[in-house]
């Protein structure tokens, strides 16, 4: 635990030094308006950056205290899919449907659960960008599974087990490297759970289990 709050408290000065300098440079009467946009930017940008680092950090310690997810209400599974997907900006990919799941409803905190989905797809459309994550609903014992998997680097077992254990050293939104531990977090309080595994044939595969509503 003191490890991964080392981590997070060195991760959360990140924004601060290039903020102090050009709020430093800004103090000059000497610089060009169009450097001055510049450097105005870079505080919009790293500001913006640190608020959804502080969200992150607020998130993963509300789920470590098992008050993440509020009133859970029957919502359909795929709104929630549609919402998750027009959040992740460039992401272009349509939900497939086992017969009779089209119009599947969960118990759920609807915020969160588009939460954990944008989160999936995100983490994928990183991996790799040339593609549109694959994303299908099929039945499962306990409710449903919705199965998300791009054709991105190759990931043994340890390493795709490994993405829930720990924050990501380095991750593609410059964040702290909590949400896919606050995914997990999110589908356990939903009553389900998540997994990662090697993709057969090269990739990640993510498989969220839900109770149907």
């Amino acid at each position: 635990m003191r490890r991964w709050t080392d981590r997070v408290a060195h991760d959360l000065k990140g924004p601060l030094a290039p903020i102090q300098t050009a709020t430093f440079l800004l103090r000059s009467d000497v610089l060009p308006p169009e450097r001055q946009r510049e450097l105005i930017d870079v505080i919009d940008r790293q500001t913006r950056r640190l608020n959804r680092m502080i969200e992150e950090f607020g998130d993963w310690n509300r789920a470590e205290q098992q008050r993440l997810v509020g009133q859970r209400v029957r919502t359909p599974l795929a709104m929630v899919l549609d919402l998750a997907i027009g959040s992740v900006p460039g992401l272009s990919t349509d939900p497939r449907f086992a017969a009779g799941l089209e119009a599947a409803e969960v118990e759920a905190d609807e915020s969160r659960l588009v939460q954990l989905f944008n989160t999936l797809l995100a983490h994928l459309s990183a991996r790799d960008p040339a593609h549109s994550p694959e994303l299908h609903v099929e039945p499962a014992p306990a409710g449903l599974r919705v199965v998300l998997a791009d054709r991105g680097p190759a990931l043994d077992e340890a390493g795709a087990a490994g993405l829930f254990d720990a924050p990501l050293p380095a991750p593609a939104d410059e964040g702290l490297g909590l949400r896919l531990l606050i995914a997990d977090a999110i589908a356990r309080a939903h009553g389900g759970q998540l997994r990662a595994s090697p993709r057969d044939g090269g990739g990640l595969q993510f498989e969220c289990e839900l109770p149907l509503a």
